[in-house]
């Protein structure tokens, strides 16, 4: 938003998902750390978890919020496959050469983080870029597998958003 961006949708699904279902988890691990107290009214905590409750329903179900992030990044990754498709079959030679490279270098054809945080981060960094790598190779799988069936795959949509939403959580802590 600061930088003039138009479309944050993603950011913003990702954010609430990510902020509301670990203020819920600190919750009940507070909870769980008082034990039987935990949920009595002097301790304070058994209203601080009805009011978090709602947060995973308000604007937007965390559930409904998961699956558009899935599809969002789905559909995103189609277009790219579709369009390598194209061009491998009218025969662009730079492409299927590009794909062959691709495949042979773990996956990836993106900067890597580590070249570009702190020094103390670099480990942490060179974690997230092999995230990222399997990342992108699990979600185009899942799209040669399932194809456009993709959308009644929910489960493993489910577990590409999670997968997203980490890293983009990893992602914002080390920037």
């Amino acid at each position: 938003m600061d930088r003039g961006i138009q479309e944050y949708q993603l950011e913003a699904a990702i954010g609430k998902v990510a902020a509301s279902e670990n203020a819920w988890w600190v919750c009940d691990e507070a909870i769980q750390l008082h034990g039987g107290m935990g949920f009595m009214k002097d301790c304070g905590l058994e209203r601080v978890m009805r009011d978090l409750r709602i947060f995973r329903i308000f604007e937007g179900a965390n559930d409904v919020l998961r699956l558009f992030v899935a599809l969002t990044g789905a559909q995103h990754a189609g277009r790219h496959l579709q369009q390598v498709a194209k061009e491998m079959k009218s025969g662009s030679i730079g492409t299927i050469f590009g794909q062959v490279v691709k495949r042979a270098t773990g996956g990836s054809t993106g900067a890597e983080f580590s070249s570009v945080v702190e020094p103390a981060l670099t480990e942490s960094s060179l974690k997230l870029d092999d995230c990222i790598k399997e990342f992108g190779k699990t979600v185009e799988n899942l799209l040669i597998k399932y194809k456009k069936d993709i959308v009644n795959r929910q489960y493993e949509l489910v577990r590409v958003a999670d997968a997203a939403i980490d890293i983009y959580c990893m992602i914002a802590t080390i920037s």
